[in-house]
């Protein structure tokens, strides 16, 4: 079975092969990407904390 792309499909993989070349190219300091997982973590917990 041949895969075939369309041209929206092909579009979104290149945005995302790019957006993955940027980060690589640029990674974010360790104490700004903890913070940010600190951070969804309290949302989390307070998401699940109202149920």
């Amino acid at each position: 079975m041949e895969i075939k792309l369309n041209d929206y499909h092909k579009k979104v993989n290149a945005e995302k092969k790019a957006s993955v070349a940027y980060w690589m190219q640029h990674p974010k300091p360790r104490e700004e990407s903890l913070k940010r997982l600190k951070l969804l973590r309290e949302q989390r917990l307070a998401s699940l904390s109202n149920w």
